[in-house]
């Protein structure tokens, strides 16, 4: 092997990355452009003239005059070849060191078990070893961590896979709250970076609400225009004739079957009244919220960007006021149909999960069947080793600070 390290233009990286089993859209030299408060380089490892492994790396400023070196989901190379892992390694933390950087993070897009939902206990114990000539190489493993806090990127996600007919593969009571979302008056409206403020209302309003701090307007224009082409916007609006309707509909065919009921049906009638009275208290809601909000109301939004293959859906945001309209379920429904409409995409990722696999967020994704994937993990490379051992104990405590400023921003 005559194996050369050097930097790349981001043509080389798209071209490169695309053609490879572990693609993704976090290394690419659109993502670059999107995390803008990074700076960014591209390098790569050849053999010969040809380009075996790349890598899009973020830098970035931290207190104290230090910085952090990370590349997302790669570097995108063979791991299995012992030799080509530890010369690229070697250079990258060669080539940060230079840069600055005291540590160099990375988290391959290595998935080492794909889990049906029930099977909990064996994705908590999926090991593999694609760590050991990652190690050899110097890198420093984080281990199989469960939580989210633990590392930059989540190690398990849940992910839909095309199944032709995959509508009817859902489960019944998924597919139940789906219609009914759509028949209660909920519509799904396509878009692009014209649709970027009623995405960024749609996830302000789900900050407010669990107390976090996600992205801004600007932020999603950056990702749709980079990703002009291979994103959207999907939006859930509530269509409150409609809804209106629904109710007076429901509310005259079970006043006929009241009008029908024979004396002696002393249960179902209460049942029957019970019903009506629910329906007269939720029209007197909606029509509130009608004169309030206008006849048609934004009530959910999400953004989605693939690359080809998998289809990452990245933010969403839900006005709470509306949760009755079963606006999640509708609009994810029409995400999956989105993602597989695109060319080659065969892969939905409904995002991270806590690795505890047991909170609200994962009972709600795991609604739509998906499987759950866990990823190998992250690691570090030590760039300047006499200040790593301070910075290592200092970066936890950066976290913690950023992430109790932010829940303070946001409270």
């Amino acid at each position: 092997m005559n194996l050369r390290f050097s930097e790349i233009s981001g043509d080389q990286l798209d071209r490169f990355t695309a053609q490879h089993p572990c693609n993704n859209i976090y290394q690419t030299q659109a993502w670059a452009q999107v995390k803008s408060e990074w700076q960014h380089r591209m390098v790569g490892l050849f053999d010969q003239d040809q380009l075996v492994a790349a890598a899009m790396i973020l830098i970035r400023s931290l207190p104290l005059g230090m910085k952090l070196a990370y590349i997302p989901r790669g570097p995108i190379m063979n791991v299995n070849d012992a030799q080509q892992t530890a010369f690229f390694l070697r250079q990258i933390r060669q080539y940060c060191r230079k840069l600055g950087a005291v540590e160099c993070k990375f988290d391959p897009y290595l998935i080492i078990g794909t889990f049906d939902l029930d099977q909990k206990q064996q994705a908590w114990q999926a090991t593999s070893p694609a760590t050991e000539p990652l190690k050899a190489a110097g890198a420093r493993f984080a281990g199989y961590t469960r939580q989210l806090s633990q590392t930059i990127q989540p190690r398990f996600q849940l992910c839909l896979h095309y199944q032709p007919q995959w509508q009817q593969l859902l489960p019944k009571k998924t597919r139940e709250k789906i219609q009914s979302s759509f028949e209660r008056g909920i519509e799904i409206e396509l878009g692009g970076v014209e649709r970027a403020h009623d995405l960024a209302r749609m996830v302000e309003m789900t900050e407010q609400r669990k107390h976090i701090h996600l992205r801004n307007e600007e932020y999603f224009k950056t990702i749709l225009k980079q990703f002009a082409g291979r994103s959207c916007v999907l939006c859930a609006v509530l269509d409150h004739q409609k809804a209106l309707n629904r109710i007076d509909q429901r509310y005259q065919t079970l006043s006929r079957h009241l009008e029908q009921l024979d004396d002696k049906a002393v249960k179902k009638r209460k049942q029957l009244e019970k019903q009506l009275a629910d329906l007269t208290a939720e029209k007197e809601k909606t029509l509130r919220q009608c004169e309030q909000d206008g006849q048609r109301v934004l009530v959910s939004a999400l953004l989605l960007v693939h690359d080809g293959r998998t289809c990452e859906l990245l933010y969403s945001g839900l006005d709470g006021r509306y949760r009755r309209y079963l606006a999640a379920y509708a609009l994810r429904y029409q995400a999956i149909a989105w993602a597989f409409d695109q060319q080659g995409c065969t892969r939905f990722n409904f995002g991270g999960v806590e690795g505890s696999l047991d909170d609200g967020l994962f009972v709600f994704k795991s609604s739509f069947n998906p499987k759950i994937e866990v990823y190998l993990g992250e690691f570090s490379l030590p760039c300047r080793r006499l200040l790593y051992p301070l910075w290592a104990h200092l970066l936890p405590w950066i976290r913690e600070q950023r992430r109790q400023w932010l829940r303070r921003k946001t409270q």
